[in-house]
């Protein structure tokens, strides 16, 4: 059991530095997801970009949530997962994105409408098995993998 995808999306307008989104973004989901960017204007005119990194692949899924770092990790354990899970089995979660250009992995609160990075992961559930209990143990699977792999409190090196 674990997760079947993964999908990050960023919505940055003229005033973020793209090429500090970008890294960022890069850090946090690592190599060997498909990257795709699409460069507009806003109603208003001014350019914006909207950035996905996505996967298909299990291990790289397991790995993108893993990499947001055991801190991170344990704060969502420590929270009731099932608020968000939605009922195609989609884990929901927003990182700020003015902290993850920075260095720092933080999840946002939805309702303060911050600039964020949205990740959705599919989870893998079978007839029979409750999606909370395989969630909770996809999330001690990542926060053992993160720990396993010094990434104790963020994905993004801030030497």
């Amino acid at each position: 059991m674990g997760l079947l995808s993964v999908l990050w999306r960023v919505h940055s307008s003229g005033l973020d530095d793209i090429k500090i989104v970008r890294q960022a973004l890069d850090n946090l989901t690592g190599e060997g997801l498909e990257s795709k960017e699409d460069v507009g204007r806003s109603w208003h005119g001014s350019p914006q970009v909207e950035f996905e990194r996505r996967t298909r692949k299990k291990a790289k899924s397991r790995e993108s949530l893993a990499r947001m770092g055991a801190k991170t990790l344990r704060e969502l354990m420590d929270e009731d997962v099932s608020l968000r899970i939605d009922e195609n089995n989609v884990f929901h979660l927003r990182l700020g994105l003015a902290d993850l250009c920075c260095g720092i992995v933080k999840i946002t609160d939805p309702r303060r409408r911050l600039p964020c990075v949205k990740g959705e992961f599919k989870i893998e559930v079978y007839p029979g098995q409750d999606v909370l209990e395989v969630a909770k143990n996809v999330l001690q699977r990542a926060y053992d993998q993160a720990q396993r792999n010094n990434w104790d409190y963020s994905a993004i090196s801030t030497e």
